[in-house]
Order: structure tokens, then C-alpha cells, then sequence
């Protein structure tokens, strides 16, 4: 059985991290409510320019972000054979350390994909994916126990 302070010493780090991307998703929902009421009406800063092939790339990158995610869980979650649980906590530190940024690169495109052309809703749905792929992702001490008695 691995002992609860190691398991803490793993856990802690990824929580906090995770908390940085929340911080990080609610900083730039506060960044464009700011531009949205001091620049009212924002329209974005490359006005007049045809956005559709960078919304469209915003929208596939973030669909591409959401399969690689579905794709790699799997494989940075398993255990592998012989691995002593110390090595097994690091392992399973650095997998949601990676997937719990590539689920921030959503927000990230939606935020530029608004500072671009002024659309918040674009912003608000890429924002909303981001937010589902940290809450599912988030590190938890009761997953991680399961995870490791498997």
C-alpha cells in the first residue's frame, strides 16, 4: 500500500496546477468582460478582416485538443507492469500535469479567436470546453487511491 504521504506529495502539485488553469480560464473571462464594457462595443483588434479560416482553425484545434486528450488518457493512466508505486504517482502526476494544459488550449483559441474579431460567444463556447475538460481531469485523492489499487 503506498503510504498517504507520498500520495500527497504527488497530488499536491497537480491540484495546485490545476487551480493555476482555473485561475488562468477565469483570468481571461475577466479580460474580455473588461474589453466588452470599456471598448463597448469591441469588434476586435483586426476589424474588417475575413475571420472564418481562423474561427474554423480555433474550432478545429480545439476539437483536435479534446480527441488528444480522449486518445492519450488512456495511455499515460495505465500502470505498467513491475513499476513501484512511487514511480506509478509520478507518472500519473505528469499525465494530468499534460492533459490538464492541453485542456486550457480551447480557452486559449477562443481568447484570441475574440481578440481577433470581438465575438465573445465564440470565446464563451471554447471557454465552456475548457472548463469540462479541467473539471473532468482535475486531480482527485479517491481516483488516484482507485487508480492505484488497480
Amino acid at each position: 500500500m503506498v503510504p498517504q504521504e507520498q500520495l500527497r506529495a504527488q497530488l499536491k502539485p497537480a491540484v495546485w496546477i490545476g487551480v493555476a488553469v482555473l485561475a488562468s480560464l477565469l483570468t481571461y473571462l475577466v479580460l474580455v468582460v473588461a474589453l466588452r464594457s470599456a471598448l463597448a462595443p469591441f469588434r476586435g483588434f483586426a476589424a474588417g478582416t475575413p475571420l472564418q479560416p481562423f474561427r474554423l482553425a480555433a474550432y478545429g484545434a480545439a476539437a483536435v485538443v479534446i480527441l488528444l486528450i480522449l486518445l492519450l488518457r488512456p495511455r499515460l493512466d495505465g500502470r505498467r507492469g513491475g513499476e513501484d508505486d512511487a514511480a506509478a504517482l509520478g507518472r500519473l502526476q505528469r499525465s494530468f500535469v499534460v492533459i490538464l494544459v492541453l485542456g486550457e488550449i480551447p480557452a486559449i483559441a477562443g481568447l484570441a479567436l475574440f481578440l481577433a474579431g470581438g465575438n465573445a460567444v465564440d470565446f464563451y463556447k471554447l471557454l465552456f470546453a475548457s472548463l469540462v475538460l479541467t473539471f473532468i481531469d482535475f486531480p482527485r485523492r479517491a481516483a488516484w487511491e482507485d487508480w492505484l489499487k488497480a
